[in-house]
């Protein structure tokens, strides 16, 4: 019996008899013949069905089924792999009839980033999302390697549940420990650098966990972050010296070990040649130079926006042909309290981000290494010293000056790779609307009918006073008013947006009256944004234009609301259908839905 071989082994086997097994990817059809796609761990392998009775037996077969197949491997310049089977003997050994939710065996998954993220398990299946989680395991490999033979660091594994917060602040998870309450770590900072004074050098690779109620492209509650210290420096800038080693190793790493993965996604990767340094800006500089090029004025602000973030990275590879840039000499007022105050400018810090393809991906620098100064700086970031005894230990037992850097790992795939979205770059995702992939919002509803009966439901367990008006089908605004015997203004108009670059959809409500502010829209989203096409709109949540009410907690959306509805005593809207309204108060319809209050009209 000949052994199994994989997809990426049959070009050494060329003219023999082979055996593989997978998964049914696809088939596809060529006139009168027929070909099977196979997919195991290496790779996609098609087999040639010219006889019509075999292509039958197995034809209603989903994608998914496991099989395994004989035959000969023949040379076919056609074939993805230079190779394909001919004359396959296929047995069946788990058919599946059911159609998987999600299409992940086309090229790209022809869904949004949310409803691929509702059927993860089964979307990951997919070549292009393989590529990207196969590129991130590449990069944590190649960070090992640098840190281990490079700099001859020694990896450490700190705890994730601690008794105060890393570095202060509200934005941390509290955990029921024992009946005492604990945190889930936002970093394991506080421990790499006790590990300084154990090892002088070290590095890990550590979850961390932020409640920051963030919705944006770049932010999650859960990760991984690459972590970095060393002590004994002639001068702080050495760490930024091994951070750009440390990029570009990781970058050479990625160009020789995943070429197949990074052209699956059509070769994104960032440009961080070998021989072009990354360019060093103080962050005053960096503020003058985006002043410079684009005439808005931030001179003034204590950090970067995303715009100016974009804005330095082409600068540099415009002026130094790399894309990524450090700035430093941040004010110490924006930095966390370890941080090393210049001595000369004692308001601004020795620390730095680093800049990627428009997106800061590290923030690093020296720390205080006295115990003085560092007491000095918890007490001004007004924190108790009491909290931090452990940590305060080691510098009363001598610490030299150290310093290192954080990098997370989601964030960095996302960056070196292009992507839009760090939800991509983590395999089940935890933000505000999910834990480890799973929707953690109320229920999503479909249909007109369905959320018809939904809010209704809700109005009646809330025991709030409203009418529910059965009416001739409304088509405009002034139609709706005129048959709920209503103020225009009274009305609320809900319109389903598509964000340009995430393609994440939001809803805005305003006064039927009014007008939506495009711009306001993006400054709320932090995308530019488009309205919907009604076909997908109908496709997606059952729904006609008109008929959309202000309840998108319903159809899991971000939901905002114009703050001028809050000043009105009554609230109308179409429930789902275009026949249908209910009118109620319009404080009771804001504490139900709960939104997002701001200017959006025009």
């Amino acid at each position: 019996m000949s052994s199994r071989i994989l997809a990426s082994e049959l070009s050494s086997h060329v003219g023999q008899e082979v055996h593989l097994k997978g998964w049914l990817n696809n088939f596809r059809s060529l006139g009168k013949i027929n070909f099977l796609i196979l997919r195991d761990r290496s790779g996609l392998i098609q087999a040639v069905i010219e006889n019509k009775e075999d292509f039958k037996r197995i034809a209603d077969l989903q994608p998914g089924s496991i099989l395994s197949v004989r035959g000969k491997a023949k040379a076919s310049p056609q074939a993805e792999l230079g190779v394909e089977i001919i004359d396959p003997k296929i047995d069946v050994l788990i058919p599946i009839r059911e159609a998987p939710p999600v299409e992940y065996y086309k090229p790209t998954i022809p869904s949004d980033l949310e409803y691929i993220l509702d059927h993860r398990p089964i979307a990951l299946r997919n070549r292009c999302l393989q590529a990207v989680f196969k590129i991130q395991a590449e990069i944590v490999h190649a960070y090992r390697l640098f840190m281990h033979d490079e700099m001859r660091a020694v990896e450490y594994f700190a705890p994730n549940i601690i008794g105060a917060s890393s570095e202060g602040g509200a934005e941390f998870f509290n955990v029921d420990y024992f009946g005492y309450t604990a945190t889930l770590a936002q970093s394991s900072q506080l421990y790499k650098q006790i590990m300084v004074g154990v090892n002088e050098r070290v590095f890990a690779l550590m979850p961390f966990f932020r409640a920051e109620p963030s919705h944006t492209p770049r932010h999650l509650s859960e990760g991984k972050q690459f972590e970095f210290e060393m002590g004994f420096f002639d001068h702080w800038h050495t760490i930024l010296d091994i951070q750009e080693n440390c990029i570009k190793a990781i970058v050479r790493h990625l160009e020789t070990h995943c070429a197949k993965e990074l052209e699956v996604l059509g070769n994104p990767l960032v440009k961080a040649p070998s021989h072009s340094p990354f360019p060093r800006l103080t962050f005053e500089e960096a503020q003058e130079i985006f002043y410079q090029r684009t005439g808005i004025d931030e001179r003034g602000e204590p950090d970067l926006s995303p715009h100016a973030e974009r804005e330095l990275c082409a600068w540099a590879l415009e002026h130094h042909h790399t894309e990524l840039v450090f700035v430093i000499d941040w004010k110490t007022s924006k930095r966390p309290f370890y941080a090393y105050p210049k001595e000369d400018h004692p308001e601004l810090s020795n620390t730095f981000d680093l800049l990627c393809a428009g997106t800061e991906i590290t923030s690093g620098g020296q720390r205080r290494h006295t115990y003085e100064s560092m007491i000095e700086g918890i007490l001004l970031k007004k924190m108790d010293p009491a909290n931090f005894a452990d940590y305060l230990s080691i510098f009363r037992y001598g610490m030299p000056p150290h310093g290192g850097f954080g990098m997370g790992l989601e964030r960095l795939t996302m960056t070196l790779l292009r992507l839009r979205n760090i939800r991509e770059t983590s395999l089940f995702p935890s933000d505000p609307k999910r834990i480890a992939g799973n929707r953690i919002k109320a229920r999503i509803f479909f249909g007109g009918e369905n959320i018809r009966g939904e809010i209704i439901h809700l109005l009646k367990q809330k025991s709030c006073t409203f009418q529910h008006i059965q009416h001739q089908p409304t088509m405009t605004s002034e139609d709706s008013a005129r048959v709920r015997n209503t103020r225009l203004e009274e009305g609320v108009k809900s319109i389903i947006l598509r964000g340009k670059s995430s393609k994440k959809n939001y809803q805005f409500n305003l006064p039927a009256s009014a007008k939506l502010d495009m711009k306001a829209v993006a400054e709320a989203t932090g995308e530019k944004c488009e309205f919907e096409d009604p076909a997908v709109i109908k496709e997606r949540f059952g729904l006609e234009i008109g008929s959309i009410p202000p309840f998108g907690r319903l159809l899991n959306l971000e939901t905002f609301f114009d703050e001028t509805l809050e000043r009105n005593t009554q609230a109308a809207f179409n429930c789902g259908l275009t026949t249908e309204s209910i009118v109620m108060l319009a404080k009771d319809l804001i504490e139900l839905v709960q939104p997002t209050l701001g200017k959006f009209s025009s």
